[in-house]
């Protein structure tokens, strides 16, 4: 504010023009307002104090109405009969349109005439009104309350009726139209209207209950004291002093008139008269409006006087503002001409000197943030002392599920409570180890479950300095990447480089043994069947031309492991026959052992493959499965088509014993095995079997749950004719 040239001027000449006259029109105004409250105060209490004796006056002429017909000479004979107390009691309701009915009373209590013989009968020893006169021994007028019998608010009159000794022979009671009393306060509103005043008077009982008002719905609805926060003290204070009261509820001026008390009538009744406050401060409004026109032509001369004197001065810098506020939402700059005066112009020469090097910056730190944006790695970086976030890249926001917008100002906390990925990556990482021991410019490998999945990440914590103090350090930098599938590939290169090793070896020396096997068996069955031969000896030939035979069948898979593609014939192979012959082989002997073995083959595109090969890795997997079931369990053998990754993919699920992790990280080494008579060359061999064919052969298992092996063969090489 005031930190520009024309805003001084204009403010300066302002402040001279507007302090005499603001000083003059505050001192009229605020006599203008006192004189005018005065008026408007003395005129609504005498408004009040007129219509409160318009009351008074309606509230004698019922009472004088009742008294007259309490002395009805009928109704004080004691001899008269029930038809004639009813006709002077219909005659009295007939001269008086005001009444809704009249009834008498017996001195037991009980209605013995009624106009319309409705409640004839009726014992209203209980009634207020009742007890009231008779207490009285006199007239009685209520309080305005809701009738149940006529379903609207009324006012009951009642007086003993006393025999010619002086006797009570009973109580007559009318009821009386308060139609008649809102009708007198709806003729004040209707004069205040005529007047443009647009105020209204209504009537409250000593308990604060609206009793009568010109908008019906508030009368016996609305407590006027609850409304508007008043204790009872608080409204006999108003009553007595004569103040004047703002209801906010309704943003009206009131004023309020004590309902006298007479003999009979002994109701605790105040009238209002209520004015809008707009009302009330309209002339002060009209006076305020003239100055404020006063004022406006002057301010308005003014300050165009001040904007051509500011505009001389200040022209020459409208150029460089409007540039700067143009190069200040990123638009195009070009140098200005520094054709001013010299003041002026050397501000010119920095301005573009300023402009040309923040565009260079911004060039730079583009090109520095889609660099973050688009690499592979993950950057996340946060105070170290509030632990707030200030960068979260998208490499970021695509691991963890979370947008920017959420990580970006929130501290690590707050990230970690809303999202358990986040949260379990943090964890993980052992971040909160490397802040507490201030372990910075640190590299290591860690291992974390995502998505029901294993990574590994490669993380590398360093710290970031301050930008304009780089001796204190102020945001910790962990920039990670997922280095899941490389261990992956590496793993696969080391255990190829082993099966190749092994094949190479066992190629060399599975030749040089056969020889000798084959001779040696020979040999054996020639003893076996000599006659010299004893029987106890022939046992034992047996049990040695067994294990030749075993060692031999060793050899022939090492053999097959060191060449895979020997022998290989490529057909035309329907996947789904394939384990259909496997299921139909072994079920038997699933059945045997109490093991529920089941088949699921959706239809699937035949495939160019060696088919004997494909048998023999899915009849040693089912193989393996039925042998890793301990008692009953079950096994499923099932192919499907994966149209989104064109692959076929081939399961075999067992229930069994299942493997620990670091059983799986040797499957498929050669001679590893967890069976007390198995070679491990089986597993090694399908292994080697699925790579030739181009797919893959992944596992996973379960300790005490159950091993899952999945054949994912590639659609785009086995099919048909390629």
């Amino acid at each position: 504010m005031l930190k520009t040239l024309r805003a001084k001027l204009l403010f300066f000449f302002l402040f001279a023009t507007l302090l005499p006259l603001l000083f003059v029109g505050y001192i009229t105004f605020q006599s203008q307002k006192i004189e005018t409250n005065q008026q408007l105060q003395q005129t609504m209490y005498t408004m009040a104090d007129n219509l409160a004796i318009s009351i008074e006056e309606i509230v004698n002429e019922r009472m004088a109405d009742v008294t007259i017909l309490a002395n009805n000479t009928i109704l004080r004979d004691s001899t008269a009969t029930r038809e004639e107390i009813r006709e002077e009691l219909r005659i009295f309701v007939s001269a008086h349109s005001i009444y809704y009915g009249a009834l008498f009373v017996n001195p037991e209590g009980v209605v013995s005439v009624d106009l319309d013989n409705t409640i004839v009968g009726t014992d209203v020893t209980d009634r207020l009104w009742y007890q009231q006169a008779t207490n009285q021994n006199g007239i009685y007028f209520s309080d305005i309350f809701y009738s149940d019998v006529i379903h609207q608010p009324a006012i009951v009159l009642a007086s003993v009726v006393k025999g010619e000794d002086g006797e009570a022979l009973g109580v007559v009671s009318a009821i009386f139209d308060v139609n008649a009393l809102w009708e007198r306060l709806a003729h004040y509103s209707k004069q205040q209207k005529s007047h443009g005043l647009e105020g209204y008077a209504f009537l409250v009982n000593g308990r604060g209950d609206i009793i009568a008002h010109p908008n019906e719905n508030l009368i016996l609805s609305y407590n006027y004291l609850e409304q508007n926060d008043l204790t009872s003290d608080m409204f006999d204070g108003l009553v007595q002093n004569r103040n004047l009261f703002h209801s906010k509820s309704n943003d009206m001026i009131q004023t309020f008139s004590r309902i006298a008390k007479a003999p009979g009538f002994d109701n605790e009744w105040y009238l209002s008269i209520s004015v809008p406050n707009e009302r009330m401060n309209s002339p002060i409004k009209e006076l305020i409006l003239k100055y404020l026109v006063l004022f406006g032509c002057v301010v308005l001369i003014t300050s165009i006087g001040v904007i051509k004197l500011s505009s001389y001065i200040v022209k020459p810098l409208q150029k460089l503002v409007f540039a700067t506020s143009d190069f200040a939402f990123g638009k195009k700059v070009y140098p200005l001409a520094p054709d001013a005066y010299h003041e002026v112009d050397t501000l010119t020469r920095t301005f573009n000197m300023m402009t040309r090097r923040l565009v260079e910056r911004e060039k730079s730190h583009r090109k520095s943030t889609l660099i973050l944006e688009t690499t592979d790695n993950g950057v996340l970086a946060f105070q170290q002392s509030s632990q707030r976030v200030t960068t979260f890249n998208r490499q970021c926001e695509q691991l963890f599920g979370l947008a920017k917008e959420q990580a970006l100002g929130a501290t690590l906390d707050q990230v970690i409570e809303q999202n358990g990925a986040f949260k379990t990556f943090i964890d993980c990482s052992k971040l909160s180890d490397v802040l507490r021991n201030q372990d910075f410019n640190k590299k290591y490998e860690f291992e974390c479950y995502l998505g029901g999945q294993k990574r590994i990440f490669f993380a590398s914590v360093s710290t970031l300095p301050k930008l304009n103090n780089e001796e204190e350090l102020e945001d910790v930098l962990l920039i990670f990447i997922d280095i899941t599938d490389k261990r992956k590939i590496e793993q696969e290169l080391i255990r190829s480089e082993k099966l190749q090793l092994v094949g190479q070896l066992a190629a060399g020396f599975a030749h040089e043994i056969r020889n000798p096997l084959t001779t040696i068996r020979g040999f054996m069955q020639i003893f076996h069947q000599s006659d010299a031969t004893k029987d106890e000896h022939k046992v034992h030939y047996d049990v040695m031309i067994k294990e030749i035979d075993r060692v031999n069948s060793i050899i022939g898979e090492l053999l097959q492991m060191a060449n895979p593609k020997s022998g290989t014939s490529k057909t035309e192979t329907n996947i789904g026959e394939v384990l259909t012959d496997i299921h139909t082989l072994y079920e038997p002997e699933a059945n045997e052992q109490g093991i529920k073995m089941r088949l699921q083959v959706e239809p699937l595109p035949t495939v160019y493959l060696d088919r004997s090969k494909l048998h023999q890795v899915v009849m040693n997997l089912v193989k393996n499965g039925l042998e890793a079931i301990d008692g009953s369990g079950s096994l499923a053998l099932s192919a499907y088509e994966n149209t989104e990754r064109e692959i076929i993919e081939i399961k075999v699920e067992d229930t069994g014993i299942g493997m620990n992790p670091q059983t799986m990280e040797k499957l498929g080494t050669p001679f590893f095995t967890t069976k007390e008579t198995g070679t491990g060359l089986g597993l090694m061999t399908s292994f080697r079997i699925v790579e030739e064919i181009g797919g893959k052969l992944l596992v996973t298992s379960k300790e005490g749950v159950g091993t899952t092996f999945m054949i994912q063969l590639p659609l785009y090489e086995l099919k048909m004719y390629r």
